[in-house]
């Protein structure tokens, strides 16, 4: 696959929860993506700042440059 199309630490995303209607972030830096069953992503907030564990479904939207 195209790294282009692949997630990686550094990465710009915004992070939403489909089942809620409820956006996490707009705009935050994937610093960690699960390896094992039970392990969590980790977002960091570019805008808020806060540093988010998530271990539940989310879908990870990540803006592709033309």
């Amino acid at each position: 696959m195209d790294s282009k199309y692949s997630l990686k630490p550094g990465d710009i995303v915004a992070v939403n929860f489909n089942n809620a209607q409820i956006t996490l972030c707009y705009e935050a830096e994937l610093i960690s993506s699960p390896r094992a069953t039970g392990d969590s992503w980790i977002f960091k907030d570019v805008r808020a700042g806060f540093l988010h564990y998530v271990s539940e479904g989310c879908t990870i939207s990540k803006k592709l440059s033309s």
